[in-house]
This record gives structure tokens, sequence and C-alpha cells, in this order.
């Protein structure tokens, strides 16, 4: 049996350590790896059969989610040139191909075209040049001379393949202008999610109306932001908003599809801008720019006839007191915030005087992986998020019962093992839609009707049942032992007490996000325990600071511009803080 187990280490060692096969082998034409498969398209039209040219980032996979394997460094390594834009997360791929190269044979191909591409009004920053065919035409020649330097013996084939290639880009640009032309002027208006149209829109004489987020940046959730191109879209009169790429998972398509139903507009996608998508018959750039027109032409044309209806909000609530609350999806997203942390922080102060304060940071982390479970199998997210809540909350419960071992040390392993086994199954299916703010942090206005009836009645549901049972929660959790001779049954209010915790958990962490969540159930309770005296009065108050800290986050997030859920916590931790310094300097007088 030993050598048996000696022989299977040694198999899985020599495996680990064997170098893989090159995808070019010994293959002497030019092995050019790029980040995206647009570039490789690109590319590749120029090098014909004389290089091999490779994307990092398979078609369909999106950027956002992609993660660097072990081979994908190799290949990066072995490249005799290494190509990239040079923005968000395909920056990282650059900055990293420049240290293991040494620099050499890495290009950014922005600054390579920059001096000579045209750009948008405004738009210097954005990445997306290649949404205009003449900017491609830019990188064609400057690549075909590029590749004629390095390997001149190949020369005259480049350059042929490079003027081939710019006749079709001739053809390109001409059929869009003419398909755009037939759109009377006064409905060429294009709204989309993100900012990477602008090249494209001023092309062709179409009005940019707005966007949510940057062209390269990730969404952070912002109300002000939202709250702007909603009043634009019903302010211009548009009647259609585009998305780029597929965002179904996200939080930022959960707010489209929110302003969408608001607004009346129809939402129309996906476009596709960095990645190729073979199933959908996008296997070129060509095929891109193509089928991107056929969706604009299909969205333009409903700015011709009737938008639908409107919900332009009120004046009543026009006033700067009123104001953030005009729309009724941030009536919403308030009624939702509110009773979240209200729900987070009187289930959160039991969890406080417990001494689980740590347990719902290890419940977040686990619920991450049943967004992953839901998101591969296509069921219900909340579903997933609270199996797996569950799942956290009885192994810690189960373990700890079993074992000498303390509850921060298991609870610890619980959370690392869990968000290590949810990120292991994302970067081995290739990523996902879902992204790193959408689990961190979720927006108030992406909340849905659906979403807030869910809300409303899994957080009445429990601040009711806490409030109920608030006697007999209050004395397990101050004294088990006391509890226990007093002939309750304390295994059962342990487990129910970790089934409410995970419960709540995972109801806040769908609707406000993983930070916000853990913050509320553990930053009002630990406030109010400093200020109170008697059990009631903790609860009560802890209830209180949520409420207070939420109804100010929804202002801030307003008037300043950033994440609602962000701002509440900051303002929780500004009470903790006060209270922390009051308790110092009175208290500990004797005041």
């Amino acid at each position: 049996m030993k050598r048996l187990t000696l022989l299977l280490i040694l198999t899985i060692l020599l495996s680990a350590y064997t170098p893989s096969i090159v995808a070019h082998g010994d293959d002497e034409r030019l092995y050019i790896v790029v980040t995206l498969p647009v570039l490789a398209d690109i590319v590749g039209n120029i090098a014909g059969d004389k290089a091999i040219v490779e994307s990092l980032i398979e078609p369909g996979v999106n950027l956002a989610a992609y993660e660097l394997t072990p081979k994908d460094s190799e290949r990066i390594a072995d490249s005799d040139l290494f190509l990239y834009v040079g923005y968000g997360n395909e920056a990282v791929l650059g900055t990293y191909a420049e240290s293991i190269k040494n620099g050499e044979g890495v290009i950014n191909i922005l600054n390579l075209i920059k001096q000579d591409i045209k750009y948008p009004p405004q738009e210097k920053e954005n990445p997306y040049f290649w949404m205009n065919p003449l900017n491609v035409k830019v990188l064609v020649n400057k690549m075909a001379a590029l590749l004629s330097n390095i390997d001149p013996e190949n020369s005259e084939q480049y350059m042929r393949n490079a003027n081939d290639y710019l006749k079709q880009l001739d053809q390109l640009d001409s059929w869009i202008a003419e398909r755009i032309r037939n759109i009377p002027e006064e409905s060429r208006k294009l709204v989309t999610i993100r900012n990477t149209m602008a090249y494209y829109a001023d092309r062709y004489g179409i009005k940019l109306i707005g966007f949510i987020t940057g062209a390269a940046g990730t969404y952070e959730p912002q109300t002000k932001s939202v709250i702007d191109l909603f009043e634009n879209i019903v302010e211009m009169d548009v009647g259609v908003l585009f998305v780029e790429y597929e965002e179904s998972a996200t939080t930022l398509r959960e707010v489209i599809e929110t302003l969408a139903e608001e607004a009346g507009v129809e939402v129309i996608g996906y476009l596709y801008i960095e990645s190729l998508a073979p199933s959908h018959g996008v296997n070129t750039y060509i095929d891109l720019m193509r089928r991107n027109t056929e969706v604009i032409i299909k969205g333009l044309a409903l700015n011709i006839g009737d938008k639908g209806s409107r919900n332009p909000g009120s004046g009543v609530f026009d006033n700067p007191v009123l104001r953030p609350f005009k729309y009724e999806f941030m009536r919403r997203g308030a009624l939702t915030l509110l009773l979240v942390m209200a729900a987070a922080a009187l289930v959160g102060s039991f969890a406080v005087l417990r001494g689980w304060a740590i347990f719902g940071d290890a419940l977040s982390h686990g619920a991450i992986v049943g967004l992953v479970a839901a998101y591969l199998f296509s069921f219900d997210y909340f579903l997933g998020a609270l199996l797996a809540g569950l799942v956290v909350a009885l192994s810690v419960s189960s373990v700890e019962r079993r074992t000498r071992l303390r509850t921060d040390v298991i609870i610890a392993v619980t959370f690392s093992t869990m968000l290590a086994l949810a990120i292991a199954v994302l970067s081995y299916i290739g990523g996902a839609t879902v992204s790193i703010e959408d689990i961190l942090f979720a927006d108030v206005t992406a909340v849905s009707t659906e979403m807030m009836t869910r809300t409303i009645i899994s957080s009445l549901s429990i601040i009711v049942f806490a409030i109920l049972f608030r006697r007999i929660l209050l004395i397990y959790t101050v004294d088990p032992l006391g509890a226990n001779a007093l002939g309750m049954r304390t295994g059962v209010i342990h487990y129910v007490l970790l089934l409410l915790l995970a419960f709540t958990v995972v109801s806040s962490f769908m609707t406000i996000g993983a930070i916000p969540a853990f913050a509320s159930l553990i930053i009002p309770p630990a406030a109010s325990f400093l200020l109170s005296r008697r059990p009631g009065e903790f609860m009560v108050r802890s209830i209180v600071i949520a409420l207070v800290s939420a109804i100010s986050g929804i202002y801030i997030s307003y008037y300043v511009g950033t994440n609602a859920g962000a701002a509440a916590i900051l303002v929780s931790s500004s009470i903790f803080a006060g209270a922390v310094i009051y308790v110092s300097l009175f208290r500990g007088r004797g005041a």
C-alpha cells in the first residue's frame, strides 16, 4: 500500500513538472499572442499563413472574468510578439507580459497607433478604437510594417495580405455608412450601458446620449449616474437602450432592466465589442461590425415610432429633501435597503452577544459558492446562495460540537475553503458573467419589483420571528449554560439561531452585496452595545442605527455620487466611532 501511494505521488509530481508542448511546436513561423479574439482576427489577416496568431482570451469569455493560467503564461513567454491594448483587466496581462518577457516583443497597440487614429470628441482615453474601421486600417498598416521588420523574408506577403484586408475594411465602412444613412438623422440616438461605441457613433453620425459606466473600467454602482442616464433617456425621447455583450448575470444588467421598464425603453442586444461569438455567427472582426450594425439599425428604427409609457417622476419630489426618491426604482431601492439593514441589525444583535461576529463573514463567503453553482446549473441565485449558506452554518456548528477547535478557527477554515472552491470552479470553466463588484457591493437602483417583494417578505419574516422569540434567543446568547439549566433545548435554539443568521445574511447578500450584508449584521449592533445598558434598549438602538445609516446612505449616494450600500456602512462606522469616543471620554470617567 505504501509503495502504491509513493508511486501515485511520484506520478503526480512528474506530470506537474513535465513541460507541455506549446501550440506552435517546432514550427519556425512567428508565434504571435494577443489578448483579445477581435485583435487576433485582425492581426491574423495580416500574418496569413506566415505566422501563428492566438488569443489568450477565448471567444465568448468575458474579459472581466478571465483568469490567467500557467499554460497561458507559457504561451506569453514563448511568443515572438505579444500584443495588447491596455485597459481594465487586459492591462494587467500587458504588465505581466512585460515582466516575464523583460519588455522584449511586447507592444501596446494603442501606443503604436495613437498618433494616427481619429478620436471622437473628448474620448482620447477610450481604448475601443477598432469600433471605427478607419482606425483598424491604421493598425493594419502599422502591423504590416512591424511584421515586415521582424520577418523581412516574408515582407511581400505581409504587405499583400494587408492590402487585401484594407479593401475589405473599405467595403465594410461603406456598407455601414449606407445602412445608417437610411435612418432619419433625428432618430440616430445611441444609449449603451458602457461607453464602448463612441468611435462608432462619431464615425457614422450617431448622437451618443449616454451610458452608465466607462468603457474600460468595471461597473461601480453609483446612484447619481444611473438617475442621470434615466433622465437623459426620458428627456431626449430615446426608445431603445443597447447592451454590450451578455451582462445577464450582473448587477449592471439588472440596473438596465429596471431603467428600461420604468422609462418605457426596449433593451436591444447584444453588441459584441472585444470578443467574437461563433455560436452567433460572429467569427471575424468584419462579422462583428456587420452584426452590431444590424442590431443598431433595428434599435434606431424604434426611435422613429412610439416610445411607450414613460415614468418622468412626480413634481412633488423636486425639492432637495425628496429629490433622491423622485423615481419609483429609487423608492424601491430605498425601501429594500431599509428593511434589509433593519433585519440584519436585529439578528446581528444576537450574533454580537453570542460572539459570532465573524460567522456572518463566513456565511457571505460561503454564499458565493452557491451563486457559482446556480450559475453553472441555471437555477435561482437566491436559492443557490441560501443552500450554500445553510451548508456553511451547519458544517461549522457540527465541527464545533465534535472537536476541540475554537469556533473562530473552524469559521476561518470554512469560509476560506468555500471561497477557494468558488474561484477554482470559475477559473476551470473559463470565468462567468458574475463579476467581483456585483458580489461585494450590489446596487439599490437594480432592485426589481419582484426582488423588493421577496425582500419585504423575507425581512419582515426575520423581524417578526426575532421579536417573537427574543427572550429565548437573548437568554441563550447571553448565558448558554444558564439557558440549559432552565431546561431550554439549547441544541435546538443553537441551530435555529444559525439558520436565522444564514437566512438573514443571504437575504442581505442578494440585495446589497457581501460587504454591506456582513457589515449591517455587526456594526449597528456593535455601536448599540456601547450605548445601551438593557437588552431591549440594545436591540431597539441597533435597528435605529441601521435605519439612520440606510437613509443617510441613500442621500449620500445621490448627492455625492457613490454606492448606497457602501455609504450606509460608512455612516454606521461613523456612529460606531462616535460611540467609542463617547464611552472613552465619559463612561470611562464614571459619567
